[in-house]
C-alpha cells in the first residue's frame, strides 16, 4: 500500500509542478508529457512490486496456517493395540452400555447412562427435542468424540479398540450441513469412490430421490454445482450428500439430521427405500420428521441426555409419554399447514 500511494503521489506532483512551469514557459508541452511517460513507466514497476509484495506476505500467513493444521496432532488416535476390522467383515451390530460423555468445560454431561441394542440391518429412528443429545451421540460412534472405554461397541468390539480408519470406513456419516465441491454432481457423489461407474451414482441417487431432479438440468449428472452446491436447493445438496454416502456402501449409515430440508413425503420415501434396499444397512436416521420417524423398525426417544423411551410407533404411542407429546405437535402442525 505505501509504494501504491508513493507512485501516486509522484504523479500529483508532477502534474503540479509541470502545469506551472509549462504557464511560466519554462517547460514545452511536448516535454512535460515525455517526462510524464518515463516517470509513469518508472512509476508502474514500483506500484506493482507493492502489490507483489503484499501478495507475498498474505501468501505466508496462509502456509502457516496450512502447516499449523498439518503439524496439528489428533488427541484421537488408534489404541495401542488396536484391532483391525475390514469393512466387508462388519455386520452391523451397534450397542450402548452405561454410555456418558460430558464435554470439556460443561458441568452437565450430555449423553448420560445411554443403553441400547441395534441389530444388523435394523433402521431406527431417533427423535427428542432439540439439545437432547441426538448428535453427540450420532458423534461419538465414528469416534469424532473421545468417549470412555467399554461404552460403545460394533459388532461387539469396543470402538476404542477398533482400527479408526476401519470404524471410520464402516460408518457412513451425514451431517446436517454437508460440503459439496465445486465440481460436477457425478464427481460429487463419487467423492468416497471414485471409480464407480455412472449406472452406481444413478442407483444411489434413486434411493436418495434426487435422480428425476438431475435428470432435469440441462448437463444432468455433469452440472456444475459450484462452491458449496450454492445453485442447488438446501433439500438438493442434502439428497446428494447423501447419494455420496449410500456410494461409499458401508454397512452403517448415520444421518444426522441429515433430511431437514427435504419435505416429509421425500423424507419418508428415502427411509422407505432404505428400509427395502437389496442390501440393507444398519440405519440410525436422527430427526425432528416425525412422519418419516414412524415408518423406523424401531424408535429411540432421548431427552436430556438419555433415552427415556422405545419401540415402534404404535408401542410409543400406546406409552403415551414425550414420543406422544412429540406426534401430537406434528400433527397440529400438519393441520396448520
Amino acid at each position: 500500500p505505501l509504494l501504491g500511494g508513493l507512485a501516486s503521489i509522484s504523479l500529483l506532483v508532477l502534474l503540479w509542478l509541470g502545469a506551472g512551469a509549462i504557464a511560466s514557459d519554462s517547460l514545452s508541452v511536448g516535454d512535460f508529457i515525455a517526462l510524464l511517460l518515463y516517470v509513469e513507466r518508472l512509476v508502474f514497476p514500483t506500484a506493482l512490486l507493492g502489490f507483489t509484495i503484499t501478495a507475498y506476505q498474505r501468501g505466508e500467513v496462509s502456509i502457516d496456517r496450512v502447516e499449523h493444521i498439518l503439524q496439528e496432532v489428533p488427541k484421537i488416535r488408534d489404541a495401542h493395540h488396536a484391532i483391525p476390522l475390514p469393512k466387508e467383515e462388519v455386520r452391523g451390530w451397534v450397542s450402548a452400555h452405561h454410555l456418558t460423555f460430558t464435554y470439556p468445560g460443561a458441568e452437565a454431561p450430555a449423553l448420560q447412562n445411554v443403553e441400547f441394542t441395534i441389530k444388523p440391518g435394523e433402521t431406527i429412528a431417533l427423535v427428542g427435542p432439540i439439545g437432547a443429545g441426538k448428535s453427540s451421540l450420532a458423534n461419538a460412534l465414528p469416534r469424532l468424540l473421545d468417549v470412555a472405554p467399554n461404552q460403545l461397541f460394533v459388532d461387539g468390539y469396543d470402538i476404542t479398540q477398533i482400527r479408526l480408519r476401519d470404524l471410520r470406513a464402516a460408518i457412513a456419516y451425514v451431517p446436517q450441513e454437508s460440503y459439496l465441491f465445486s465440481t460436477t454432481i457425478k464427481n460429487n457423489v463419487r467423492y468416497g469412490n471414485p471409480v464407480a461407474e455412472l449406472d452406481e451414482v444413478e442407483l444411489a441417487a434413486k434411493q436418495a430421490q434426487i435422480h428425476p431432479e438431475i435428470l432435469n438440468f440441462p448437463q444432468q449428472y455433469k452440472t456444475i454445482v459450484g462452491e458449496r452446491g450454492i445453485t442447488l436447493s438446501g433439500g438438493q445438496r442434502q439428497r446428494t450428500a447423501l447419494s455420496r454416502a449410500l456410494l461409499v456402501d458401508a454397512p452403517i449409515l448415520i444421518l444426522d439430521d441429515a433430511l431437514s430440508s427435504v419435505d416429509d413425503q421425500t423424507a419418508t420415501q428415502i427411509l422407505q427405500n432404505l428400509k427395502t434396499g437389496t442390501q440393507r444397512k444398519t440405519v440410525l436416521f436422527i430427526t425432528h420428521q416425525m412422519s418419516a420417524a414412524a415408518i423406523a423398525d424401531r424408535i429411540l426417544v432421548m431427552n436430556q441426555g438419555t433415552i427415556v423411551q422405545q419401540g415402534n410407533h404404535e408401542e410409543l404411542l400406546n406409552q403415551g409419554g414425550l414420543y406422544q407429546e412429540l406426534w401430537e405437535q406434528h400433527t397440529l402442525e400438519q393441520v396448520l399447514q
